[in-house]
């Protein structure tokens, strides 16, 4: 769904159509799921969050700005919804624990289109919330950084800076997690 069909169906909800909600939630929905999926690292916590983004959308539609991205305004919903998410958890290790799982396709005989691999999962937790939710919709959601600056309120250029730290942060953690293994498997056959 492009940006003007979305604006068009908003414009129709406000008026009145409230099954026009619908066509947007079959839009959106995926990627929200997989986005909160990616950001609390647990199937039942993102199915549960991406439920509530739609309701709190739906009731907040007044608030929602003629002009701006209606997927950038979900996306900054669901990013509070993680975020108070997380800050209930009791500690993070529990999260980390939590996203070992695996992580869950569109359907069950397709391959998941941004799967990580345990190392990735384990550093991606390390970021702090908001660099791992600049990272997901970079990435994962190919959202472009004014959109992002949008949802954050944030410049284009702030937006940019952070993504680059947290991206060289990514790597550094993969490398040094690679490190590690190399070291101990030296270790091993010595």
């Amino acid at each position: 769904m492009d940006r003007m069909e979305a604006e068009q169906i908003v414009k129709a909800v406000k008026l009145g159509d409230k099954e026009g909600y619908g066509r947007l939630v079959e839009a959106y929905q995926q990627r929200i799921f997989r986005y909160c999926f990616h950001m609390l690292g647990q199937l039942q916590e993102a199915e549960d969050v991406t439920q509530d983004v739609f309701i709190k959308g739906f009731e907040r539609l007044d608030q929602y700005q003629e002009g701006t991205y209606f997927g950038a305004w979900l996306y900054k919903i669901a990013y509070r919804e993680c975020l108070n998410k997380l800050k209930r958890a009791k500690t993070y290790e529990r999260l980390i624990r939590l996203f070992a799982g695996t992580v869950p396709g569109a359907e069950p005989d397709q391959e998941p289109e941004a799967e990580y691999n345990a190392e990735l999962r384990q550093t991606m937790l390390r970021l702090k919330p908001e660099d791992r939710h600049i990272i997901l919709l970079r990435i994962v959601e190919e959202n472009r950084f004014e959109d992002i600056a949008e949802q954050l309120n944030m410049s284009y250029a702030a937006v940019r800076k952070r993504y680059e730290r947290a991206k060289r942060k990514l790597k550094n953690g993969i490398s040094e997690r690679e490190g590690e293994t190399d070291e101990q498997s030296r270790s091993l056959s010595c």
